[in-house]
């Protein structure tokens, strides 16, 4: 198993993987920024020169950074309000590149009938990029704001849609999923009923395994992304160590939220978490 210093260390790349991709990750946020730009399903306004708000057309500003979809249907979901709260991947700070991810995981929401929070991360040390907090000195840094943060923004959320949620999921992505992953097995927030963790993930150390109540994670491997595929097996073989409850998926995915994982960890995580008393403390 490698040691958790070296996964968080190796998270602080763009996309938060590997070092030696750090060329690949270029090469993908720059196509990230051209779809940005070009939103092909977005109307002409959009594409107009001038300042483009944070958060996309299609969802809404919760506050300064912070957005949402509200995608309720509990006709998809057995009845319950599912909410989703998504760890993105790096992004730059540009206004308009944070929409592509912002957009698809409002599609899958609509597909899937959840409320999505679409929280951003702190800027990278440099103050060009958004990255969470995948080192031990950032998240010394960051961190307590970090997930005070996501806690307010829940209950500001519920206050906006009417109503509370009856299960709450965390999705990391990339930077998000090397986050994630460690702020699972940590218990770092509370009453979370499961994670998904794609693209991505940081070998946790058995001292970081101290919370009692474990929530269920989904791993999905991107068996077509080289840079991060290994991270995510070791990531799922240390869960299996430890006898964390979880399920691991490979397909040759690239490195992207794929629909087939997403669609997959909903399934198992609303199956797995439903009457079960499992709820994470910190």
């Amino acid at each position: 198993m490698r040691p958790i210093w070296l996964g968080l260390a190796l998270a602080t790349c763009a996309f938060a993987v590997p070092a030696s991709a750090k060329n690949a990750s270029k090469s993908t946020q720059t196509k990230s920024a051209k779809h940005a730009s070009s939103r092909p399903n977005s109307s002409s306004s959009d594409d107009a020169e001038g300042p483009k708000d944070w958060c996309a057309p299609e969802v809404t500003e919760l506050e300064e950074h912070v957005c949402y979809f509200d995608g309720d249907d509990p006709a998809k979901s057995e009845g319950h309000h599912t909410l989703v709260i998504y760890l993105h991947g790096s992004l730059a700070t540009t206004p308009g590149f944070a929409w592509l991810q912002q957009r698809s995981m409002a599609n899958y929401a609509k597909r899937h009938g959840f409320t999505v929070l679409l929280p951003t991360s702190p800027k990278n040390a440099a103050g060009n990029g958004y990255l969470w907090p995948t080192s031990i000195p950032a998240q010394r840094e960051h961190e307590a704001k970090v997930l005070a943060d996501i806690q307010r923004e829940r209950k500001e959320l519920a206050k906006r849609v009417g109503h509370d949620f009856d299960e709450t999921f965390v999705v990391g992505f990339s930077s998000g999923a090397y986050y994630g992953s460690g702020v699972a097995v940590r218990g770092a927030l509370t009453d979370i009923d499961g994670y998904v963790i794609l693209a991505g993930g940081a070998s946790p150390g058995q001292h970081l395994a101290a919370t009692k109540n474990r929530a269920p994670i989904f791993v999905g491997v991107s068996a077509s992304d080289r840079q991060t595929a290994d991270d995510s097996r070791r990531y799922a073989h240390a869960l299996a160590a430890m006898g964390w409850p979880h399920r691991v998926e490979e397909r040759p995915a690239g490195h992207t939220v794929d629909p087939t994982f997403l669609s997959q960890a909903l399934s198992w995580l609303r199956t797995k978490t439903r009457n079960t008393a499992h709820r994470t403390g910190g």
